[in-house]
């Protein structure tokens, strides 16, 4: 049961833009809470307006006046503001500290949330007044940091620092996980997101394996990583850091930079105002999408990673899984790819959350041909797609293994990968040979 304290008063959020050391951050609005209709009302700040930047450029135009949230998908918060909020592992953590704070947790509103997340949420928003404010970061080891994400999976928060909390309450997905920075000696860690990265640390996104849960985990998405980034789809770096209990994924994080600068990111589902919990996303809109939004290239990075979640059974490519990030000049581009693991698929059927021609499994290759030519791509590019995601299926297991996944559980992957595989191989015709058609 929460325990119930009086409601505290809510105060105007203030929301900016802040890009990091040695810019001024812009005053991108304010919002407020209106409880009546469980909703948050925002408007644009005239510097927001001047800017020209198309912050939510579909679904939340910077335009004059008072714009009212709807209630659902994102529990009367605008979809621009919806990333911050952590989901799983950090809104367990939010909770607790909320909790702690005097706050009523059945009274609490998204934009307590977000007043508690304050400068520690992910890409380049931040607000402002802040609940629980001046917690330094706190360097430990990724030995300790184990330690500290197995406690609080177990919200066994006895001896877990505020720092550690705070880490990992602002944090994204259902995992436990912090945000961190990576020392040069891969030991050292600082828990929390810091205004400035110490010399010689990296950004990173700090993933734990589940505590009662698969222990490979770490070592499945380091090796889909490394494939993907091999065979053709551009993934966020990564790297594994061990510790007694098994090890951590270090993922470098694409929405921050060592000199500490911050890039505006939003999630898929946010841009489009969508519950990433439901199969509410096919990948032609995900290719509409970067075709307005993007860059020239982005469409075909998007086909290449497509191919690359069929191959491996990425099945949890939900709208939060997908992001966009845009530069100073308000220019967006896909950002990486993040969050590659094999998984078994949404609901009872076992299918990608984002489907392909409506199918959200036994997707095959004359499907994914068909979109390519879609889209405009060559049959070159289109088949590349396809082949460079089926070599990276084909070396998975040897890989997942040399980087410390069980045996048994590699192999399982390995052979869902080649079920999968049936579909995705050429189609021979009977009598018909490549070398002759040619010399027709």
């Amino acid at each position: 049961m929460n325990k119930r304290a009086a409601p505290k008063k809510q105060p105007r959020l203030q929301v900016f833009l802040d890009q990091g050391p040695g810019v001024p951050g812009m005053l991108v609005g304010e919002c407020a809470w209106v409880p009546s209709a469980r909703t948050a009302a925002f408007e644009w700040s005239q510097e927001a307006l001047s800017s020209g930047l198309a912050l939510s450029p579909l679904v939340m135009p910077s335009q004059p006046g008072i714009a009212y949230a709807k209630h659902d998908p994102f529990s009367g918060l605008h979809p621009l503001f919806a990333d911050s909020i952590p989901d799983g592992f950090g809104l367990r953590l939010m909770n607790r500290a909320l909790s702690e704070a005097g706050y009523d947790l059945d009274e609490a509103t998204p934009l307590q949330r977000l007043a508690w997340v304050g400068e520690r949420g992910a890409g380049a928003l931040t607000y402002k007044p802040v609940i629980d404010a001046n917690v330094r970061p706190l360097l430990t080891t990724i030995f300790d940091a184990a330690v500290l994400a197995s406690r609080a999976e177990e919200e066994n928060f006895k001896d877990i620092p505020r720092q550690a909390i705070r880490a990992g309450g602002s944090a994204l997905g259902a995992r436990p996980k912090f945000w961190a920075a990576i020392g040069p000696d891969k030991t050292k860690v600082i828990l929390g997101d810091q205004p400035k990265v110490a010399s010689g640390f990296v950004p990173i996104l700090l993933k734990f394996a589940p505590t009662r849960g698969d222990k490979n985990e770490p070592f499945l998405e380091a090796a889909c990583l490394a494939l993907a980034n091999k065979h053709g789809v551009k993934g966020a770096r990564a790297q594994l850091l061990e510790h007694p209990s098994g090890a951590a994924l270090a993922v470098e994080r694409f929405d921050r930079l060592p000199s500490g600068a911050r890039i505006h990111t939003q999630s898929v589902a946010a841009l489009l105002g969508l519950n990433f919990r439901e199969p509410s996303l096919d990948y032609a809109s995900l290719a509409k999408l970067a075709q307005k939004i993007g860059t020239a290239s982005d469409v075909e990075r998007l086909y290449r990673q497509l191919c690359f979640n069929v191959a491996l059974s990425m099945r949890d490519d939900h709208a939060k899984n997908f992001a966009f990030c845009m530069d100073s000049a308000g220019q967006w581009s896909l950002s990486p790819a993040f969050d590659l693991c094999p998984s078994t698929g949404f609901g009872l059927s076992h299918e990608h959350t984002t489907a392909l021609n409506g199918k959200g499994k036994n997707i095959s290759r004359s499907d994914l041909l068909a979109f390519a030519a879609s889209l405009g791509f060559s049959p070159q590019v289109a088949q590349e797609g396809i082949d460079n995601a089926r070599a990276a299926a084909a070396e998975f297991e040897a890989h997942a293994v040399s980087l410390g996944a069980t045996k048994k559980k590699s192999n399982a992957w390995a052979k869902a990968f080649k079920a999968i595989d049936v579909h995705l191989q050429p189609v021979l015709v009977p009598g018909f040979s490549p070398t002759n058609a040619l010399a027709q």
